[in-house]
């Protein structure tokens, strides 16, 4: 768990591509003969080395946005009651990190808030900042509340104090909502087991049957079944990409969230087709 930059991610992203292209451009140097053979593989290696990494990464900096969430409650309801007591707002930031009200890397942010403030940064710009490193829907929402009630001229104190209860059910209406859209996702996955089942069953017991067959009112016969197995394999694996994108939107309403379904896809749809309709290289075996 823990912060990743935006420099990173994108560095990652291109490093991945980068990787990809070398690969393809050295198996087509040496040994031509496998883009025609292990087509089907080399795609599914192309799409596993570009988003596995991200995924990685995006899986780290999720969990560390994630536990700062869960506490901006408790640090708003902190910071509340310390001023209770009559103590300034760098005051209380620093009573609240002290008293150990906060664990994990939201800590660690409010104690860079505090500093920056008892450096002499104004209030507003070092919120601004604790926006800016830590980017989260809760925390904006935070933050924009308390920027325009100090704009306004209102008292910071009586801002915290009606935003404590506020974010505890900004939380669980996020948790809530979460929840309501997982069944949403397994449709996706249903829907995917319902393509590899369909797409098994026209290959076994229709494409294959007809191979040879002279076509109606043509002299031409019907392809070769590995034809329709290649459009099976790459329509999958197309499929499992949009298809984990998509599950990620819903699910947690980002399309990088749906990087690990992608991954989970290709790879699970990959196995099945492989069992149900083996490829040509295994065929030809």
């Amino acid at each position: 768990m823990r912060k990743i930059s935006m420099k990173t991610k994108k560095l990652t992203v291109a490093v991945s591509i980068v990787v990809v292209l070398v690969f393809l451009v050295l198996v087509s140097v040496f040994n031509h003969g496998i883009f025609v053979n292990y087509s089907n593989e080399l795609f599914l290696v192309c799409v596993l080395v570009v988003i596995f990494p991200s995924a990685i990464l995006d899986y780290e900096h999720q969990k560390w946005i994630e536990a700062i969430e869960d506490q901006m409650s408790l640090l708003v309801r902190g910071v509340s009651e310390s001023q209770e007591t009559g103590l300034t707002i760098t005051k209380a930031l620093e009573k609240v990190v002290q008293n150990k009200m906060l664990s994990g890397p939201l800590s660690d942010e409010v104690h860079k808030l505090s500093v920056q403030m008892a450096w002499g940064t104004s209030f507003e710009d070092a919120l601004v900042n604790f926006r800016e490193r830590i980017r989260s829907p809760i925390v904006n929402r935070f933050c924009a509340l308390v920027l325009e009630a100090s704009r306004a001229g209102g008292t910071i104190k009586k801002v915290f104090t009606a935003t404590s209860d506020f974010m505890e059910e900004m939380n669980e209406m996020d948790k809530e909502t979460s929840a309501q859209m997982r069944p949403y996702i397994v449709v996706i996955y249903a829907a995917f087991a319902v393509f590899i089942l369909t797409a098994a069953i026209l290959v076994q017991s229709f494409f294959a049957p007809l191979q040879g067959s002279p076509m109606l009112m043509s002299e031409a016969s019907v392809g070769s079944v590995d034809a329709y197995t290649d459009f099976f394999y790459k329509n999958m694996l197309v499929s499992a990409v949009t298809g984990g994108l998509m599950a990620g939107k819903l699910g947690e309403r980002r399309v990088a969230g749906g990087l690990k379904h992608a991954i989970i896809l290709s790879v699970v749809g990959y196995a099945l087709f492989m069992f149900l309709i083996p490829p040509n290289w295994v065929v030809t075996v």
